[in-house]
């Protein structure tokens, strides 16, 4: 039960109105650059801080902007890399303990889509570094406790060229999924009754000419694809999150 709930304290996942959701909004341009921008509503960790008697020492509420290049290389256990594409980053964390109100966004501007599953990374561990300046020493979030926040894009790979778009499952990096202790507590949640569930949107350039992919929805317009994954389709068949965009 401890790992569970280190889990749902420590990644990228969203807890949100009893169910764990993360969103992430990606905006591309004709020459695969654009904006990526990753939403992440915690609002049960405060749920957890007044169930644990210890949001009294929360601050009641807050408002806040950050520029990651203000605190990069001050940030633990980040590649030389991790710190450069860090410094591209800004963050905007909003929280309200009465309302149980976290939100945290973190936007990052691309050149490439391979930048992508990078940034990914880097916004599990700002919304670790979030939660631990702003959540009591009494709240489980000891770094020497957690496991390394991941997520279902770690098992996938981005490929754009030519005005398409693919997602690929990395079958030989899946084959080792059983050893992902973090979405291994997710799963155990999920088991739990606790809907799991990731959002992808993507804002097209121009029109797409196709879109395939068992979990995705076209908009009327062509211009927004919007794939919703779950837990089990991770587990039960991670080829359904894969998708193949023709624009």
């Amino acid at each position: 039960m401890k790992k569970i709930l280190l889990s749902l304290l420590a990644g990228s996942a969203i807890l949100l109105t009893s169910c764990l959701e993360t969103t992430q909004e990606i905006t591309l341009k004709d020459d695969g650059s654009g904006v990526y921008v990753n939403t992440n509503d915690m609002g049960k960790v405060l749920t957890i801080a007044k169930n644990m008697g210890a949001a009294d020492k929360i601050p009641p509420q807050g408002d806040t902007s950050i520029s990651f290049a203000s605190m990069a290389d001050s940030i633990p256990n980040l590649s030389a890399e991790e710190k450069e594409l860090l410094k591209k980053g800004s963050m905007h964390t909003i929280w309200n303990v009465q309302d149980e109100k976290f939100i945290s966004t973190v936007n990052f501007p691309f050149t490439s889509l391979d930048e992508i599953q990078k940034f990914n990374r880097l916004s599990g561990k700002m919304a670790m570094v979030t939660m631990k300046s702003t959540m009591p020493a009494e709240m489980p979030m000891g770094s020497q406790e957690m496991p390394e926040p991941s997520s279902f894009d770690d098992y996938y790979t981005l490929e754009f060229s030519n005005g398409e778009l693919k997602k690929k499952l990395n079958k030989e990096k899946y084959a080792n999924v059983d050893k992902d202790e973090f979405l291994n507590g997710l799963k155990q949640a999920g088991s739990m009754g606790i809907p799991i569930t990731s959002t992808y949107i993507i804002n097209l350039p121009r029109p797409a000419e196709k879109a395939e992919g068992k979990n995705l929805k076209l908009s009327g317009d062509k211009m927004k694809v919007t794939v919703v994954t779950t837990m089990d389709d991770f587990y039960d068949n991670p080829e359904s999150l894969e998708f193949k965009i023709k624009y």
